[in-house]
């Protein structure tokens, strides 16, 4: 099982492309007026061959949550597809990746191995300056119960679809092998 959080133009082709994978996927995002395009059936954006995707995963492999609580303590993954809208000064504004990242540890129990993937853009070196010690601090031990990774994307705007189902390279940056095993494993 796998959560996604964040439905725009990466998370929901990450979400609808783990789906037509055959694995089973929750999709969530603050933007209830997304939501409801996406239960609906429709896209809240144009992405050459997403809707047909959408059309035959929605309800199946693929459900949209509108609490995470259930899905997160259901999911073995989670990844995170939230913007990271730049500040004042330019630098990325991480507030929705760390307001992401306390939802997931509010419902995660310690005792159950989950693995944590930012797919969103974030700054160099934000994994150990950021995302870890905001884990720790909620009394997980990064690398023991609970498991962090990155995974860029590379999708091509109009192209999408085909990038995530059929790539010519998939990045994840882990330092520990049962993150690894787990990442080869969904993709």
């Amino acid at each position: 099982m796998i959560t996604v959080i964040g439905l725009g133009f990466v998370g929901l082709t990450t979400a609808l492309g783990f789906s037509e994978k055959g694995s089973k996927v929750f999709g969530y995002d603050i933007d209830k007026e997304k939501v409801e395009f996406i239960k609906n059936n429709q896209l809240p954006f144009y992405e050459n061959g997403l809707d047909k995707a959408l059309a035959e995963n929605l309800g199946k492999n693929f459900c949209i949550v509108e609490n995470l609580k259930n899905a997160i303590e259901n999911s073995e993954v989670v990844f995170l597809c939230v913007g990271t809208p730049s500040d004042e000064k330019g630098h990325a504004d991480l507030k929705y990746i760390k307001s992401a990242l306390e939802e997931i540890l509010k419902y995660t129990n310690k005792n159950e191995k989950k693995v944590i993937v930012t797919k969103s853009t974030i700054p160099p070196a934000t994994t150990q300056t950021a995302i870890v010690p905001s884990t720790n601090s909620w009394g997980f031990e990064v690398g023991k119960n609970i498991f962090v990774a990155n995974n860029p994307e590379f999708l091509r705007e109009g192209f999408a679809w085909e990038d995530f189902i059929s790539p010519d390279r998939i990045v994840i940056g882990a330092e520990d092998d049962f993150t690894k095993k787990t990442l080869r494993k969904i993709y």
